[in-house]
């Protein structure tokens, strides 16, 4: 009898653990474009995600487009929750589509105002605004109407100064950037948590291994003793029972209970249902209640995941319940109403 979880599912946990941390830092570097940017228009900007109308194409893209003064044309929704406005940008004018109640939208209007009804020296230079922007083709013609009443003689349009087959729409990076890190960081997340588990267990393991051992001199190095001499023995679900002790060792963990200072254990049984209707698997588990060093110990075992294992687990319970009659066995209301009194009478 091998002790499970050993040397071999450690080193598998630990490498799958560096696998998912890799992974996160690999998608994090992959997306590192985005995530920089921290949602700052003037960032993307500087860092050369500007818009010209040469992009004008690239509805897949998301760009920051600079903003010398803006305009509003009148045209909008009914509901009043888009605007188009025209906007001076870099290589020309684009139409822009927004909302009116937006904060920034807001602010860029009071700062071009402002401007406007101030003095200025030749050599100042006019403020200048940034936005997040994706790029969206006019599949409705609907701009062609209004930059014939921008510009009815065709005159910056003709000069390529004025740009009526396409409009920018203000975005935000803010979900892309959420996803992303939030991609990351459970990736990582995992892997930490995928290693920690795994050292957690493999201790956990050794120090049941060293109890056992001084259970039963018998049993050092030479663990697969157990099967011979317990008192119970079910391969199947790894369960032993050695000199008032129950031991369970399974790929779930390795674990050892005192029987003398059980107070109540029962089964608890998950059914993974697909559909509804159809069980694809089924969980065994073992709530263990114990009393010890004047202390109650509450611990739910996972026990096994083998669909069939209902009736090995139900002889188990039987011999315990035959075997130390001062325990409580089984979930019925009488059971819980006995361990609730017991643990009022040992407060």
């Amino acid at each position: 009898m091998n002790i499970k979880n050993n040397k071999i599912a450690l080193l598998s946990s630990i490498i799958l653990g560096v696998v998912l941390i890799l992974g996160g830092m690999v998608y994090a570097w992959y997306n590192s474009e985005v995530l920089l940017t921290f949602n700052s228009a003037s960032k993307m900007y500087k860092d050369g995600y500007y818009f010209t109308s040469a992009a004008k194409n690239d509805t897949e893209s998301i760009y920051s487009v600079a903003i010398y003064d803006m305009l509003d044309t009148g045209y909008g929704t009914d509901d009043g929750k888009s605007e188009v406005y025209s906007i001076f940008g870099d290589d020309g004018i684009y139409f822009l589509e927004a909302n009116p109640n937006d904060k920034k939208i807001k602010s860029m209007f009071e700062m071009y105002d402002k401007y406007a009804d101030e003095e200025h020296g030749e050599d100042e230079m006019p403020p200048v605004s940034y936005l997040i922007v994706d790029v969206n083709n006019d599949s409705y013609s609907v701009l062609e109407e209004i930059a014939n009443e921008i510009d009815p003689e065709r005159t910056y349009r003709d000069a390529g100064q004025l740009f009526d087959d396409f409009y920018l729409s203000k975005t935000s990076l803010t979900k892309n950037i959420a996803l992303h890190l939030a991609v990351t960081l459970v990736a990582i997340g995992l892997g930490i948590g995928v290693i920690v588990v795994a050292l957690f267990r493999r201790s956990k393991n050794q120090d049941t291994y060293e109890k056992l051992c001084e259970l039963d001199k018998r049993l050092i190095d030479n663990v697969d003793e157990l099967e011979n001499i317990a008192d119970y023995v079910d391969k199947s679900l790894g369960v032993y029972i050695h000199k008032d002790h129950l031991i369970l060792n399974t790929k779930f963990g390795f674990d050892m209970f005192n029987l003398n200072n059980l107070v109540w254990i029962y089964h608890n049984i998950t059914k993974h249902k697909m559909y509804v209707f159809i069980t694809v698997s089924v969980d065994y588990s073992l709530q263990i209640n114990m009393y010890e060093d004047g202390k109650f110990r509450e611990q739910r075992i996972m026990l096994s995941n083998n669909k069939n294992a209902q009736g090995a687990v139900e002889s188990l319970l039987t011999y315990i319940g035959m075997n130390y009659p001062n325990s409580i066995v089984g979930f019925t209301p009488e059971a819980r109403e006995a361990y609730k009194e017991f643990k009022l009478s040992h407060r």
